[in-house]
Protein backbone atom coordinates (compact mmCIF):
# COMPACT_ATOMS: atom_id res chain seq x y z
CA UNK A 1 0.00 0.00 0.00
CA UNK A 2 1.42 3.22 -0.97
CA UNK A 3 -0.48 6.08 0.52
CA UNK A 4 -3.34 5.60 2.71
CA UNK A 5 -6.79 7.35 3.67
CA UNK A 6 -7.53 8.08 7.30
CA UNK A 7 -10.21 10.02 9.28
CA UNK A 8 -10.17 10.97 12.89
CA UNK A 9 -12.57 10.18 14.82
CA UNK A 10 -13.07 13.11 17.36
CA UNK A 11 -11.46 16.14 16.72
CA UNK A 12 -10.60 17.50 20.19
CA UNK A 13 -7.68 20.07 21.50
CA UNK A 14 -4.93 16.68 21.77
CA UNK A 15 -6.27 15.26 18.64
CA UNK A 16 -6.01 18.60 16.73
CA UNK A 17 -2.90 19.51 17.55
CA UNK A 18 -0.95 15.76 17.92
CA UNK A 19 -3.04 13.41 16.10
CA UNK A 20 -3.87 15.63 13.06
CA UNK A 21 -0.54 17.14 12.93
CA UNK A 22 1.87 14.47 12.22
CA UNK A 23 -0.65 12.33 9.86
CA UNK A 24 -0.24 15.57 7.85
CA UNK A 25 3.66 15.64 8.08
CA UNK A 26 3.94 11.99 6.90
CA UNK A 27 4.28 11.57 3.26
CA UNK A 28 2.47 8.63 2.89
CA UNK A 29 -0.94 9.82 4.43
CA UNK A 30 -3.88 11.91 2.94
CA UNK A 31 -6.71 12.64 5.65
CA UNK A 32 -9.92 12.68 3.99
CA UNK A 33 -12.07 13.58 6.71
CA UNK A 34 -12.74 14.80 10.09
CA UNK A 35 -15.69 13.37 12.27
CA UNK A 36 -17.10 15.10 15.46
CA UNK A 37 -20.43 15.16 16.95
CA UNK A 38 -19.89 18.86 17.64
CA UNK A 39 -20.31 19.07 13.80
CA UNK A 40 -19.57 22.94 13.86
CA UNK A 41 -15.87 22.33 15.20
CA UNK A 42 -15.10 19.39 12.51
CA UNK A 43 -16.41 21.49 9.84
CA UNK A 44 -13.82 24.93 11.17
CA UNK A 45 -10.78 22.53 11.88
CA UNK A 46 -11.78 20.46 8.43
CA UNK A 47 -11.33 24.04 6.63
CA UNK A 48 -8.80 25.13 8.83
CA UNK A 49 -6.45 22.51 7.70
CA UNK A 50 -7.63 21.63 4.08
CA UNK A 51 -9.56 18.65 4.44
CA UNK A 52 -12.33 17.25 2.29
CA UNK A 53 -14.71 15.83 4.61
CA UNK A 54 -16.42 16.96 7.75
CA UNK A 55 -19.10 14.83 8.97
CA UNK A 56 -21.09 14.40 12.53
CA UNK A 57 -21.09 10.37 12.34
CA UNK A 58 -18.66 7.93 11.08
CA UNK A 59 -22.10 6.55 9.47
CA UNK A 60 -22.28 9.56 7.39
CA UNK A 61 -18.57 8.94 6.30
CA UNK A 62 -18.73 5.58 5.67
CA UNK A 63 -21.74 6.16 3.05
CA UNK A 64 -19.85 9.23 1.31
CA UNK A 65 -16.43 8.57 1.31
CA UNK A 66 -13.26 6.04 2.15
CA UNK A 67 -10.73 5.54 4.28
CA UNK A 68 -8.27 2.62 5.05
CA UNK A 69 -7.56 3.71 8.74
CA UNK A 70 -9.45 5.68 11.33
CA UNK A 71 -8.32 7.48 14.82
CA UNK A 72 -10.76 7.28 17.34
CA UNK A 73 -10.17 9.64 19.73
CA UNK A 74 -13.63 9.97 21.88
CA UNK A 75 -14.47 9.74 25.45
CA UNK A 76 -13.56 6.13 26.58
CA UNK A 77 -16.58 4.26 26.36
CA UNK A 78 -17.36 4.98 22.59
CA UNK A 79 -14.13 3.45 21.65
CA UNK A 80 -15.08 -0.18 20.60
CA UNK A 81 -18.66 0.80 19.45
CA UNK A 82 -17.23 2.66 17.25
CA UNK A 83 -14.04 0.12 16.67
CA UNK A 84 -16.28 -2.51 15.60
CA UNK A 85 -18.06 -0.52 12.71
CA UNK A 86 -14.80 0.57 11.46
CA UNK A 87 -13.49 -3.29 11.60
CA UNK A 88 -16.59 -4.49 9.97
CA UNK A 89 -15.52 -2.03 7.36
CA UNK A 90 -12.30 -3.51 6.89
CA UNK A 91 -10.67 -0.29 8.15
CA UNK A 92 -7.58 -0.51 10.38
CA UNK A 93 -8.00 1.34 13.86
CA UNK A 94 -6.09 3.16 15.98
CA UNK A 95 -7.67 3.55 19.41
CA UNK A 96 -6.68 5.76 21.92
CA UNK A 97 -5.74 4.63 25.41
CA UNK A 98 -7.54 2.67 27.35
CA UNK A 99 -8.76 0.50 24.87
CA UNK A 100 -12.34 0.48 26.15
CA UNK A 101 -14.18 0.15 29.35
CA UNK A 102 -16.08 -3.34 29.32
CA UNK A 103 -13.76 -6.49 29.09
CA UNK A 104 -16.75 -8.79 26.72
CA UNK A 105 -17.05 -5.73 24.65
CA UNK A 106 -13.34 -5.25 23.68
CA UNK A 107 -12.66 -8.86 23.30
CA UNK A 108 -15.70 -9.32 20.97
CA UNK A 109 -14.16 -6.19 19.19
CA UNK A 110 -10.71 -7.90 18.81
CA UNK A 111 -12.35 -10.87 17.52
CA UNK A 112 -14.21 -9.03 15.15
CA UNK A 113 -11.12 -7.38 14.19
CA UNK A 114 -9.08 -10.99 13.57
CA UNK A 115 -11.95 -11.95 11.33
CA UNK A 116 -11.53 -8.88 9.01
CA UNK A 117 -7.74 -8.85 9.61
CA UNK A 118 -8.09 -5.20 10.67
CA UNK A 119 -4.62 -3.95 12.32
CA UNK A 120 -5.64 -2.29 15.91
CA UNK A 121 -2.82 -0.11 17.67
CA UNK A 122 -3.79 1.58 21.16
CA UNK A 123 -2.10 4.58 22.14
CA UNK A 124 0.84 3.86 24.26
CA UNK A 125 2.89 6.96 23.34
CA UNK A 126 5.35 6.16 26.45
CA UNK A 127 6.71 3.04 24.69
CA UNK A 128 7.85 5.49 22.10
CA UNK A 129 10.40 7.78 24.20
CA UNK A 130 14.05 7.76 24.04
CA UNK A 131 14.77 7.30 27.89
CA UNK A 132 12.39 4.13 27.58
CA UNK A 133 13.86 2.69 24.66
CA UNK A 134 17.35 2.55 26.36
CA UNK A 135 15.88 0.63 29.62
CA UNK A 136 14.43 -1.93 26.95
CA UNK A 137 17.60 -2.59 24.99
CA UNK A 138 19.13 -3.28 28.41
CA UNK A 139 16.74 -5.42 29.20
CA UNK A 140 16.41 -6.91 25.81
CA UNK A 141 20.05 -7.85 26.69
CA UNK A 142 19.82 -9.27 29.69
CA UNK A 143 21.68 -6.49 31.72
CA UNK A 144 19.44 -6.81 34.42
CA UNK A 145 18.93 -10.30 35.02
CA UNK A 146 15.13 -11.68 35.83
CA UNK A 147 12.88 -8.73 36.77
CA UNK A 148 11.24 -9.14 39.77
CA UNK A 149 9.81 -5.88 41.34
CA UNK A 150 8.69 -1.97 39.62
CA UNK A 151 7.29 0.93 41.47
CA UNK A 152 5.41 2.98 39.04
CA UNK A 153 3.94 6.24 40.18
CA UNK A 154 2.48 9.74 39.05
CA UNK A 155 1.22 12.29 41.00
CA UNK A 156 -0.10 15.57 40.00
CA UNK A 157 -0.21 18.33 42.26
CA UNK A 158 -3.45 20.15 40.74
CA UNK A 159 -4.29 18.10 37.21
CA UNK A 160 -7.90 17.01 37.51
CA UNK A 161 -9.04 17.60 33.70
CA UNK A 162 -12.04 19.45 33.17
CA UNK A 163 -14.84 17.92 31.13
CA UNK A 164 -15.66 14.57 30.27
CA UNK A 165 -13.16 12.91 31.79
CA UNK A 166 -14.33 12.99 35.51
CA UNK A 167 -17.79 11.50 34.54
CA UNK A 168 -17.51 7.96 35.04
CA UNK A 169 -20.50 7.07 32.13
CA UNK A 170 -18.10 8.46 29.12
CA UNK A 171 -14.13 7.58 30.71
CA UNK A 172 -15.28 4.21 33.00
CA UNK A 173 -13.01 5.64 35.43
CA UNK A 174 -10.83 8.72 36.20
CA UNK A 175 -7.22 9.17 37.20
CA UNK A 176 -6.39 5.78 37.22
CA UNK A 177 -8.03 5.28 33.74
CA UNK A 178 -6.78 8.49 32.17
CA UNK A 179 -3.16 8.84 33.43
CA UNK A 180 -2.64 5.58 35.63
CA UNK A 181 -3.12 3.35 32.24
CA UNK A 182 0.59 5.10 30.68
CA UNK A 183 2.26 4.30 33.61
CA UNK A 184 0.67 0.90 34.48
CA UNK A 185 1.29 -0.38 30.62
CA UNK A 186 4.81 1.21 30.77
CA UNK A 187 6.10 -1.19 33.75
CA UNK A 188 4.06 -3.89 32.84
CA UNK A 189 5.38 -3.67 29.27
CA UNK A 190 9.33 -3.21 30.11
CA UNK A 191 8.73 -6.26 33.02
CA UNK A 192 7.90 -8.81 30.18
CA UNK A 193 4.02 -8.42 29.68
CA UNK A 194 3.40 -11.53 32.60
CA UNK A 195 0.00 -12.79 33.05
CA UNK A 196 -1.59 -11.09 35.73
CA UNK A 197 -2.03 -13.26 39.05
CA UNK A 198 -3.76 -11.50 41.75
CA UNK A 199 -4.55 -7.35 41.95
CA UNK A 200 -5.11 -5.89 45.24
CA UNK A 201 -6.31 -2.01 44.97
CA UNK A 202 -7.81 1.05 46.10
CA UNK A 203 -9.30 3.57 44.27
CA UNK A 204 -10.53 7.25 46.20
CA UNK A 205 -12.05 10.33 45.24
CA UNK A 206 -9.63 12.60 47.62
CA UNK A 207 -9.91 15.72 46.75
CA UNK A 208 -12.89 15.90 44.24
CA UNK A 209 -13.97 19.01 42.41
CA UNK A 210 -11.96 21.49 44.35
CA UNK A 211 -11.56 24.86 44.14
CA UNK A 212 -8.10 26.03 44.31
CA UNK A 213 -7.16 29.12 43.54
CA UNK A 214 -4.36 30.26 40.77
CA UNK A 215 -4.07 27.03 39.27
CA UNK A 216 -5.02 25.99 35.41
CA UNK A 217 -6.39 22.57 34.07
CA UNK A 218 -6.72 21.16 30.99
CA UNK A 219 -10.24 21.39 29.77
CA UNK A 220 -12.13 19.37 26.60
CA UNK A 221 -12.70 21.02 23.65
CA UNK A 222 -16.17 19.67 23.30
CA UNK A 223 -18.70 21.49 26.06
CA UNK A 224 -21.29 19.18 25.13
CA UNK A 225 -20.16 16.24 26.79
CA UNK A 226 -20.36 16.81 30.88
CA UNK A 227 -21.62 20.16 30.71
CA UNK A 228 -22.49 19.77 34.10
CA UNK A 229 -19.08 19.25 35.55
CA UNK A 230 -20.23 15.55 37.17
CA UNK A 231 -17.27 14.23 39.46
CA UNK A 232 -17.88 10.77 40.12
CA UNK A 233 -14.36 9.00 39.35
CA UNK A 234 -11.30 8.44 41.12
CA UNK A 235 -8.46 11.09 41.73
CA UNK A 236 -6.11 8.82 43.60
CA UNK A 237 -5.51 4.56 42.81
CA UNK A 238 -2.88 2.49 44.68
CA UNK A 239 -2.47 -0.88 43.64
CA UNK A 240 0.34 -4.47 44.48
CA UNK A 241 0.06 -6.42 41.68
CA UNK A 242 1.47 -10.05 41.90
CA UNK A 243 2.66 -12.10 38.32
CA UNK A 244 2.36 -15.71 37.80
CA UNK A 245 6.13 -15.58 37.45
CA UNK A 246 6.20 -14.14 40.57
CA UNK A 247 7.20 -10.63 40.08
CA UNK A 248 5.45 -7.09 41.41
CA UNK A 249 4.31 -4.03 40.59
CA UNK A 250 3.80 -1.52 43.14
CA UNK A 251 1.43 1.11 40.98
CA UNK A 252 0.54 4.89 42.44
CA UNK A 253 -1.67 7.58 40.89
CA UNK A 254 -3.21 10.86 41.22
CA UNK A 255 -4.50 13.80 39.82
CA UNK A 256 -4.49 15.96 42.26
CA UNK A 257 -3.13 15.86 46.08
CA UNK A 258 -1.90 17.84 49.01
CA UNK A 259 1.46 16.99 48.28
CA UNK A 260 4.48 17.10 45.45
CA UNK A 261 3.53 16.54 42.46
CA UNK A 262 5.89 14.38 40.17
CA UNK A 263 7.44 15.21 37.13
CA UNK A 264 6.67 12.90 34.55
CA UNK A 265 6.47 9.11 35.05
CA UNK A 266 8.28 7.84 38.64
CA UNK A 267 9.52 4.04 37.55
CA UNK A 268 12.11 1.70 39.67
CA UNK A 269 13.10 -1.17 37.87
CA UNK A 270 14.39 -3.77 40.16
CA UNK A 271 16.14 -6.95 38.88
CA UNK A 272 18.56 -9.96 39.89
CA UNK A 273 21.61 -8.25 37.96
CA UNK A 274 20.87 -4.57 38.14
CA UNK A 275 17.91 -2.26 37.76
CA UNK A 276 16.77 1.55 36.02
CA UNK A 277 15.11 4.23 36.89
CA UNK A 278 12.67 6.71 35.21
CA UNK A 279 13.09 10.29 36.07
CA UNK A 280 15.80 10.61 35.33
CA UNK A 281 16.98 8.04 33.28
CA UNK A 282 19.56 6.15 35.50
CA UNK A 283 21.04 2.13 35.29
CA UNK A 284 22.48 0.40 37.87
CA UNK A 285 24.82 -2.52 38.09
CA UNK A 286 27.88 -3.84 39.58
CA UNK A 287 30.95 -3.78 37.37
CA UNK A 288 34.11 -6.11 38.62
CA UNK A 289 32.28 -6.43 42.02
CA UNK A 290 31.72 -2.58 42.05
CA UNK A 291 28.21 -1.21 42.42
CA UNK A 292 28.02 1.40 39.17
CA UNK A 293 25.53 4.41 38.38
CA UNK A 294 25.40 4.94 34.94
CA UNK A 295 23.30 8.27 33.54
CA UNK A 296 22.85 7.42 29.79
CA UNK A 297 23.46 10.81 27.30
CA UNK A 298 20.68 10.90 24.54
CA UNK A 299 18.85 13.52 22.58
CA UNK A 300 14.76 13.25 23.12
CA UNK A 301 12.81 12.73 20.33
CA UNK A 302 9.17 13.13 19.32
CA UNK A 303 7.08 10.68 20.94
CA UNK A 304 3.56 11.89 19.34
CA UNK A 305 5.64 11.85 15.84
CA UNK A 306 6.89 8.33 16.23
CA UNK A 307 3.38 6.92 17.69
CA UNK A 308 1.60 7.77 15.02
CA UNK A 309 4.51 7.10 12.00
CA UNK A 310 4.55 3.86 13.53
CA UNK A 311 0.69 3.58 13.01
CA UNK A 312 0.89 4.46 9.51
CA UNK A 313 3.57 2.38 9.04
CA UNK A 314 1.90 -0.81 9.76
CA UNK A 315 -1.11 -0.36 8.19
CA UNK A 316 0.77 0.29 5.08
CA UNK A 317 3.21 -2.96 5.48
CA UNK A 318 0.30 -5.23 7.56
CA UNK A 319 3.31 -5.72 10.33
CA UNK A 320 1.54 -5.84 14.09
CA UNK A 321 1.56 -2.93 16.16
CA UNK A 322 4.05 -2.15 19.20
CA UNK A 323 0.91 -2.16 20.96
CA UNK A 324 -1.70 -3.88 19.96
CA UNK A 325 -5.16 -4.47 21.07
CA UNK A 326 -4.52 -7.74 23.17
CA UNK A 327 -1.84 -6.35 25.00
CA UNK A 328 -4.56 -2.83 25.53
CA UNK A 329 -7.22 -5.35 26.46
CA UNK A 330 -4.43 -7.10 29.12
CA UNK A 331 -4.15 -3.79 30.75
CA UNK A 332 -7.41 -2.72 30.88
CA UNK A 333 -7.96 -6.16 32.51
CA UNK A 334 -6.00 -5.06 35.15
CA UNK A 335 -7.24 -1.33 35.42
CA UNK A 336 -11.05 -2.75 36.19
CA UNK A 337 -9.33 -5.38 38.56
CA UNK A 338 -7.85 -2.59 40.79
CA UNK A 339 -11.32 -0.78 40.58
CA UNK A 340 -13.34 -4.13 41.66
CA UNK A 341 -10.69 -4.87 44.31
CA UNK A 342 -11.30 -1.57 45.77
CA UNK A 343 -14.95 -1.86 45.68
CA UNK A 344 -15.01 -5.63 47.47
CA UNK A 345 -12.01 -4.45 49.87
CA UNK A 346 -10.67 -7.94 48.53
CA UNK A 347 -7.85 -8.99 46.75
CA UNK A 348 -8.73 -10.39 42.97
CA UNK A 349 -7.49 -13.36 42.30
CA UNK A 350 -7.63 -14.38 38.66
Amino acid sequence: MKNIHVAIIGIGAIAEAVHLKYLQENEHVIVNALVDMDLERAIAVAKKHDIPYAFQTIDEMFAQTHVDAVLICTPNATHIPIAKKAAEQGIHVFIEKPIGTNLEEVEGYLTLAKEKNVITMVGMTHRFRRDVRIIKEYIDNNTFGNLYYAKAKLFRGRGTPKGWFTNKELAGGGALMDIGVHVLDLAWWLMGKQDVQSISGQTITGLGNYETKYVSAWTSKNKQLNAGQVMDVDDFASAYIRFKNGAVINLEIAWAIHGEQDEGIQLELLGEQGGARLTPLTIYKEENGIQTEVSPTYVDGDTFKEEINHFVHCVRTKEQPLIDGEQGNHILKMLLGIYESSQIQKEVVY
